[in-house]
């Protein structure tokens, strides 16, 4: 083959590749359309105020932001300034968008993305120091291994997490490991429920919060 055949051949391939590529998937422009959908507000509500989000196969990083009747994006954000910091893949984007079209979130779309929060929104809350000022020290060294898992409504699905008290740190390890000195079994409503109620108390950081939490 001559020289300049050679190079145009070249060329042709490298174009039909480059073609052939799809279009990366970005959180920003897939979920534009969903930042005013109320049952999504109601869902996250007690969540987050800043969520910062990383996509793992495109490298984008978004901020997202309650501001009252509707959600905000913008792009980046701040480690040190947000609730709460996840990982998730062009799956989990997509997936958001397939369950907001009918305008809803039926049983199983709220464990689905429910279970992708789940264990990461339990490591960052049990790292706040407010909650190990707030914890009892009996109550570090007496459950110092728990069991955590969320159920589907169907019970056909779960997702599971071991919680350590190790070097005056809590540790949380995806799966179940070592023998538990506490084993919780959780449905959807009931872990909505409890991290409404330790973001309700880190917010507040009162006494009466922080007693009123301890209680429940």
């Amino acid at each position: 083959m001559k020289p300049m055949h050679y190079l145009l051949s070249l060329f042709l391939l490298a174009s039909l590749a480059l073609q052939a590529q799809p279009e990366p998937i970005l959180a920003k422009e897939e979920w534009a359309e969903l930042v005013n959908k109320p049952f999504l507000l109601d869902f996250f509500d007690g969540f987050f105020v800043d969520l910062g989000i990383e996509v793992m196969e495109t490298g984008e990083k978004l901020t997202v932001t309650r501001a009252g009747d509707h959600f905000e994006i913008r792009d980046g954000f701040d480690p040190g300034q947000v609730d709460l910091s996840l990982q998730i893949g062009t799956e989990n984007i997509k997936n958001l968008v397939s369950h907001a079209k009918d305008g809803k979130l039926d049983d199983l779309e709220k464990y689905a993305t429910l279970a992708v929060l789940f264990t990461p929104i339990t490591a960052k809350t049990l790292k706040d120091p407010l909650i190990y000022q707030n914890v009892p020290g009996f109550v570090k060294k007496k459950d110092n291994n728990l069991h955590v898992t969320l159920y589907s409504p169907d019970k056909q699905r779960s997702v599971s997490h071991t919680i350590l008290y190790l070097n005056k740190e809590w540790i949380v390890v995806p799966g179940l490991h070592g023998t538990a000195k506490r084993t919780y079994s959780l449905d959807v409503e009931q872990a909505l429920l409890y991290q409404r109620k330790v973001f309700e108390a880190l917010r507040a950081n009162t006494r009466k919060d922080w007693k009123a939490f301890r209680r429940w």
